[in-house]
């Protein structure tokens, strides 16, 4: 930002100087010419007052000012680059201050990271032995532990010892008491006398096993027996209301077909008189057509008149006959009533 600031600062002072000594308008040329007035009264005024300053005596004194102006630019453009100079030294001090912070907070960091990773081996390390401690601790407190367990064993066993001793002064009294040559001949014979128990205590628990075996085969067996029995009782059972259902059933069919035989013979009897009515209507009907009626004549291989055709013959003769009725009753009736007086 200086260094823009001071190059527009020299661009702005690289206009021309021009003393201006008549009056006029500017032109579009001396846009880069600095113009100082050297009668700044207008013309008008100028003409009336009657006055007029020497040009020369004004020229000298704005150059003389133009010439202090210069003098305090050139001192304002050495103060400015005294300025910068400085700036840019300061600029550059704070760099390498900048830099030389940059590795300390670098080196510091790196101090900061190697600690740490010495403070979590540390600590690593601590908690291994700690652990280590603890299990060693353990392996202790267990082994306490197994060695009173010992102790109270030995003191048992040597309590159990004690209490014994009279079990072998009972072998020995039952060694002296047995007959001779029921055992065998041995260095010990407290031995023998207790492999001979055993043997027997042996021999009566693979008896008492097999008793056993045999009980729990017999309970097996009434078990067996039992649901056998169950069983063929619930087929039989079940068997029973089978048949029961079948002979519901038969029943029903029985009485089903009593039924329906008793219909059929009614539809039978039924049908019997229809057909019996229908011959004797039909003959009816063939006698009121041959007797009243006067039938067409037919002719020779036409077939004869259906039952149809007969009532047709009838119903003709009798609206035939109703006809003649009611021309009979229209011919009767003016004669019979009298007439008005």
């Amino acid at each position: 930002m200086s260094s823009s600031l001071h190059k527009s600062k020299l661009e702005f002072d690289q206009k021309k100087n021009v003393f201006v000594t008549q009056l006029g308008e500017p032109d579009e040329e001396d846009y880069n010419v600095r113009k100082f007035p050297i009668v700044e009264e207008s013309e008008w005024a100028l003409v009336k007052d009657g006055t007029r300053t020497l040009q020369s005596t004004l020229l000298l004194q704005k150059h003389t000012e133009m010439a202090k102006v210069d003098q305090d630019l050139d001192s304002k453009r050495r103060d400015f680059a005294v300025r910068m100079e400085r700036c840019m030294n300061k600029q550059n001090e704070l760099r390498l201050e900048q830099q030389k912070i940059k590795e300390r907070v670098e080196k510091f960091d790196r101090f900061v990271r190697e600690n740490e990773v010495k403070r979590q081996r540390a600590l690593v390390k601590f908690q291994n032995e700690r652990k280590q401690q603890e299990v060693r601790e353990r392996e202790i407190a267990i082994l306490k532990q197994k060695y009173e367990k010992l102790e109270n064993r030995q003191r048992r066993l040597i309590t159990r010892i004690e209490n014994n001793k009279k079990f072998e002064r009972y072998i020995q009294q039952v060694v002296d008491i047995l007959p001779e040559g029921y055992l065998e001949l041995s260095d010990n014979m407290m031995k023998s006398v207790i492999s001979r128990y055993n043997t027997l205590e042996q021999a009566n628990a693979s008896l008492l096993e097999e008793l056993m075996q045999k009980d729990d085969s017999i309970d097996k067996a009434q078990q067996s027996l039992a649901e056998l029995t169950k069983t063929k009782t619930d087929e039989v059972l079940e068997y029973n209301s089978t048949i029961a259902a079948l002979h519901s059933q038969l029943e029903k069919s029985h009485q089903h077909t009593v039924r329906k035989e008793e219909e059929t013979l009614r539809k039978k009897i039924h049908h019997r008189n229809r057909c019996q009515l229908f011959g004797q209507l039909e003959l009816a009907i063939k006698n009121i057509v041959e007797l009243k009626c006067r039938p067409v004549k037919l002719k020779p291989g036409q077939e004869p008149h259906s039952l149809v055709d007969q009532l047709a013959i009838i119903e003709a003769y009798l609206l035939e006959r109703e006809s003649v009725y009611k021309i009979s009753q229209e011919a009767v009736t003016p004669r019979s009533s009298p007439g008005p007086a």
